[in-house]
């Protein structure tokens, strides 16, 4: 990727600011890099950042809101790709392989995600991508017969097949995002096959989720 100046049209040196920051990481692994760096890859004066951003921390939210819209991006797409699995079990393993595939491509980019975020930063964009397969599970339980209950007394009404509570649908989806990040954490930090060396993440999620979605729908 070529570091020389580029020039940018007026009014577009806020996100031009923010693409160079975004290709520093990319290229050097790191935001181990100064505002000064990154106005540098931009082609401006030392000075301009500070027109938008009060500071390299500042400036590496924005570049974390957009590799938030990446994912969102990348798991959307997923959903629609499925979109006849719409209800199934398919569609939310789909949406599980895309988050795999998206930490895989971007991983320079995940530890800034998720693991330097400030506090009390959360966004509609970075819960975005969660919503998809809020929505994923939603259809699944409105598709089968049962929802998460282990109450025997209570089958005959979950066989009314009821519409799913919405905090049923955050929890199932919290449940699984959980799985799915755990699993990417460790395939990042190249821990997911120390105790088993034939592990593999896709396998593992695939599994995973067909065991737990098969255990909400049965008494």
């Amino acid at each position: 990727m070529s570091s020389s100046p580029r020039s940018y049209h007026h009014g577009n040196l806020k996100d031009a600011l923010i693409v160079a920051a975004a290709e520093l990481i990319d290229s050097h692994g790191t935001t181990e890099f100064s505002i000064t760096d990154a106005a540098n890859r931009a082609g401006v004066s030392n000075a301009a950042p500070y027109r938008h951003y009060k500071d390299k921390q500042d400036l590496l939210e924005h570049v974390r809101e957009l590799a938030f819209l990446g994912l969102y991006e990348a798991l959307d797409q997923a959903s629609h790709e499925n979109s006849e699995r719409h209800g199934a079990a398919d569609q939310i393993i789909a949406i599980g392989l895309a988050y795999l595939s998206y930490a895989r491509d971007k991983k320079r980019f995940f530890s800034l995600m998720w693991e330097h975020a400030p506090p009390d930063t959360d966004s509609a964009t970075k819960m975005s991508g969660f919503f998809v397969l809020v929505d994923a599970v939603s259809a699944y339980l409105s598709n089968n017969p049962l929802e998460a209950s282990h109450n025997p007394n209570e089958c005959a009404h979950q066989a009314a097949r009821q519409p799913p509570s919405e905090a049923l649908s955050l929890r199932i989806a919290t449940q699984l995002w959980a799985l799915v990040h755990g699993l990417a954490t460790l395939e990042q930090h190249n821990l997911l096959t120390r105790f088993d060396t034939a592990a593999n993440a896709d396998t593992l999620l695939s599994t995973s989720c067909h065991s737990l979605l098969k255990s909400l729908t049965e008494c």
